[in-house]
């Protein structure tokens, strides 16, 4: 099935530009012209409102709520009342008025749009010319959101005319805001002026979070008006022809996720910190950024000589990345739309930890271990889920906000157990790099055990006892349910299984405060023994699952385009019956433990299962893309290499208005690094083996290792390893220590 590129922005190295508005791509650009902060984040919407398309988004990492009402005929296993991240304040709302022209680019006349996101700085830019019965208004919208002071928030207006004449601006806070457009969350608790600064605080309906968001602007007010859950501030500008006039509004936005109870505590917090921020001012703000991003590019950059269009998009994966995480707060996940949107709730998914999690191990050690930290602080949820599955130790919910459970779609909350297997996988990884005990003896080996319990007691022995494994589950590839002996599953309990056992073999850490046994590490050590994986050693592939090999097949290319997505035309029990598939699931365990695998046995299943697969989900074309470089079929690398880094930019799934696909811009990410690169991080050594396509001149990506900062330029004839302290690593399958430069030919 082709995946068609709709470009419409321009290529630049550093940032994101649209020049004149594309109304029929109005949503898409309000994803992707996103700001966030991991605290909080907003859509490119327009300030000024907008009376076509639009979805004005404004979110808070672990700000959520639960749905109205219970799912109808939940029956045991299947949660009857999901919960979700909610919309929250509108911090950037105003409204522009030249006698009784208001102004809407989907009525006003307007010439000159130009927009650009600048990534060296997270500035939003939006200007153009609003013509006007009374005259020509230069309108420039500017948005900054501070990336290391995460609760501040500036907006920046500058108007310029080319006759005299007077304008009226409202500044709003508001949050009469609505959840994908039909609901609103929040009960009101007041609204308030003090000395100029103006505020309103919030409460969630169900699970009684607060926010808080004050404004102090540059301008004196001539009035305002508290409203229900909104406070309006207006304003005079009078403009005289040919001179520049502007105002700013500086935000303070804060939110307590635990109670509702200190209220009046975060509200005065929040004027202290108003009046910080407006002495500091925008030009202040805004070089806090750029050193922040410059320290970002400094050890992360990935650079493309030869090729702009793709240079262009694996820097904005880089710059989301940023954005969505960083490791503010040990609360805080990645959504799979970050906060750009409202598709997928708001949810974590697997993905954290077997995409995302490998962008923060070779960039930000804290990160990594934040987002393990999240799973850790969230155990006893995981352990509620396992007993409500009937089963004990620790299940790690497939979509959630806050530890449970918030998927009611009962054949993926129910049959798919590959976020407990990652959390496992993820453990290992993070260990592998950073050989963290400290973490493993406290939190580590916790989750370890409790995850190989929900697996044992998840599992089964076939009636001769002879086998062991998982029945009635669904692996990643998410076309086949209720499936028997699925290998993904199969694999990744036998590897959590064995790293547990190892660990314990060690005897180097204490296991008394454990809830584990003889019998129970007996028990695993069974199992795992006795693992059913379906190899064939003749053609060395892997079955996907008891009975795929037998499944009726399907030319994935003779269906029609207008037929994708499959879930929107095809009934739901017709895509479960024949061998096409979602995205990689054999694949995908042999990317996660790649040195598991000969090369053959690679490229064996990588040719039977890549014509079967369709892409449906945005994960499967890096992963195909890191295959096809190992296996030097290079027209596919580059192919499933631009579908993956310029996903949302040309928004080649015809879904970027629900926002950014977050987890698959941390696989491509990985598809320079694991794919080009060839860097394989699943034993004691670093190994990399990079490979360069005709189309580029040269490329090169920054990592951290061992607390190493190592730089790999790969070009036509050598790789250049640069490196600030002595470092071993595995290069073409030959072992070198580095102390500062190597180079070795290719």
């Amino acid at each position: 099935m082709p995946k068609v590129s709709k470009m419409y922005l321009e290529v630049d190295p550093f940032k994101i530009i649209e020049k004149g508005f594309n109304k029929e791509r109005a949503q898409v650009s309000e994803s992707i012209f996103s700001l966030g902060n991991e605290y909080s984040g907003i859509r490119g919407f327009f300030d000024e409102g907008y009376s076509g398309d639009s979805l004005k988004g404004s979110y808070f990492n672990g700000i959520y709520e639960y749905a109205l009402s219970d799912t109808p005929n939940a029956y045991k296993g299947i949660i009857k009342r999901t919960h979700f991240t909610i919309n929250s304040v509108n911090w950037v709302k105003c409204k522009i008025k030249v006698d009784n022209e208001v102004l809407d680019l989907n009525k006003s006349i307007f010439s000159n749009f130009y927009r650009e996101l600048d990534m060296k700085s997270g500035l939003y830019t939006r200007t153009f010319t609003w013509i006007t019965k009374k005259g020509n208004i230069k309108l420039t919208f500017y948005r900054l959101m501070n990336m290391t002071n995460c609760h501040e928030c500036i907006q920046k207006i500058t108007f310029e005319s080319d006759k005299d004449l007077t304008l009226d601006l409202t500044l709003s806070l508001d949050s009469n805001v609505l959840h994908w457009n039909s609901d609103c969350y929040y009960k009101r608790d007041r609204e308030f002026n003090d000395s100029n600064i103006y505020g309103l605080s919030v409460k969630t309906l169900t699970t009684k979070q607060s926010l808080v968001s004050v404004m102090k602007v540059d301008k004196e007010a001539t009035s305002f008006n508290l409203l229900d859950k909104e406070i309006e501030v207006n304003y005079k500008i009078n403009l005289k022809a040919n001179e520049l006039n502007e105002i700013t509004r500086y935000v303070i936005n804060l939110v307590d996720k635990e109670s509702d109870e200190f209220i009046d505590s975060l509200i005065n917090y929040a004027k202290e910190e108003i009046d910080a921020l407006y002495n500091k001012g925008f030009i202040n703000s805004l070089n806090e950024n750029k050193e922040f991003f410059n320290k970002i590019w400094e050890e992360s950059d990935i650079e493309i000589k030869g090729d702009d269009k793709n240079q262009q998009g694996i820097r904005y994966c880089i710059y989301q990345l940023a954005q969505t995480y960083h490791g503010y707060s040990k609360d805080n996940n990645i959504g799979a739309k970050g906060l750009t949107g409202e598709a997928y709730s708001g949810h974590a998914f697997w993905d954290s930890e077997t995409y995302c999690l490998p962008y923060y191990l070779f960039s930000n050690k804290e990160a990594s271990k934040n987002l393990l930290m999240f799973r850790y602080n969230t155990l006893n949820e995981a352990k509620e889920r396992a007993t409500q599955l009937d089963c004990v130790g620790a299940c790690f919910p497939i979509a959630t906000r806050n530890g449970k459970e918030g998927c009611n779609l009962w054949q993926h909350a129910s049959l798919q157990l590959q976020p407990s297997t990652a959390v496992a996988y993820a453990i290992f990884h993070y260990m592998n790099l950073y050989n963290d005990e400290e973490f493993m003896q406290n939190y580590g080996l916790e989750m370890l055990v409790e995850i190989s319990k929900f697996l044992l007691s998840r599992g089964q022995y076939n009636q001769t006892k002879t086998k062991f494994s998982y029945y009635g589950v669904m692996g990643p590839d998410e076309f086949q349910m209720m499936v028997n002996h699925n290998t993904y599953t199969n694999y990744l309990a036998k590897k959590t299984f064995d790293y547990l056992l190892s660990l314990i073999n060690e005897n180097k850490y204490d296991l008394s405060n454990l809830d584990i046994n003889e019998e129970l590490i007996n028990n695993i050590k069974d199992a795992s023994e006795k693992m059913v994986i379906l190899y064939d050693k003749e053609t060395k592939l892997y079955e996907q699952h008891d009975g795929f090999f037998d499944l009726p097949h399907i030319d994935i290319n003779s269906i029609p385009e207008e037929e994708f997505p499959l879930y929107s035309h095809w009934t739901y029990d017709r895509i479960y019956r024949n061998d096409m598939i979602k995205q990689p699931d054999v694949l995908m365990f042999m990317f996660l433990y790649p040195q598991d695998f000969t090369i053959e046995e690679k490229r064996v299943n990588y040719e039977y299962y890549e014509p079967r697969c369709i892409h449906e989900s945005s994960l499967s074309p890096s992963i195909h893309s890191i295959f096809a470089c190992e296996l030097n079929k290079l027209e596919e690398a580059k192919k499933f290499f631009e579908f993956a880094t310029r996903l949302d930019l040309d928004d080649y799934n015809c879904n970027t208005k629900e926002g950014i696909h977050t987890t698959s811009i941390a696989a491509a990410w990985m598809n320079i690094v694991y794919g080009f690169g060839g860097l394989r991080s699943d034993r004691e050594v670093l190994s990399i083996n990079p490979i360069i396509i005709d189309e580029w001149d040269s490329y090169s990506f920054k990592l951290k290792y061992k607390d190493t900062k190592i730089k790999i330029e790969v070009n036509k004839s050598k790789v250049i390893i640069t490196t600030d302290k002595k470092v071993k690593l595995r290069i073409y399958n030959k072992d070198y220590e580095i102390d500062n430069k190597l180079e070795v030919q290719h």
